[in-house]
């Protein structure tokens, strides 16, 4: 974590726990009822909102409102670590993305770069040969010429070389 977000932190945790202190003081000392007028809405074409009037604690009226108030604090002290977090996979995802990109397409260049190679070195790779299916044909010929000529090597024609 950065030295930036160490300090809203701090600060955001400070101000969340001193708000906690000041509201829970506050409350205790407003033990008073007041009244409340809330327009409430009703089924009726001629008055549809009807006013209702309930008798209730300050101390419980302005707990609600605290309560409110830190659920927003803590949204806020948490918006930018969400920020952040989002912006760190999305850079991910664009890195991941152009490493599926250039392994997609590794056949197609190595297959360019091969070519390039063989014409810097001059070598034909149109007529390749096949070394392991040429030393096995080699190997049998040799096998057949010992048991008739010693030493000897058969070409595929039959003939002793």
């Amino acid at each position: 974590m950065s030295l930036v977000g160490k300090t809203y932190l701090g600060a955001s945790l400070v101000l969340l726990f001193g708000g906690i202190a000041l509201t829970a003081i506050t409350l205790n000392e407003n033990e008073t009822w007041v009244e409340i007028l809330v327009w409430v809405p009703q089924f009726d074409l001629v008055e549809p909102l009807r006013r209702v009037r309930y008798e209730t604690k300050v101390s419980t009226l302005m707990a609600g409102w605290t309560v409110a108030a830190a659920t927003w604090l803590v949204l806020a002290v948490r918006l930018p670590f969400r920020v952040r977090a989002a912006a760190r996979t999305q850079r991910r995802i664009r890195e991941l993305e152009r490493e599926v990109l250039e392994l997609r397409t590794l056949p197609l260049r190595q297959h360019e770069e091969d070519e390039i190679l063989a014409a810097e070195a001059h070598l034909d790779t149109s007529s390749t040969r096949k070394v392991m299916t040429e030393k096995i044909r080699l190997d049998r010929a040799r096998k057949a010429g010992d048991s008739g000529t010693h030493g000897a090597v058969r070409s595929p024609g039959g003939e002793v070389v």
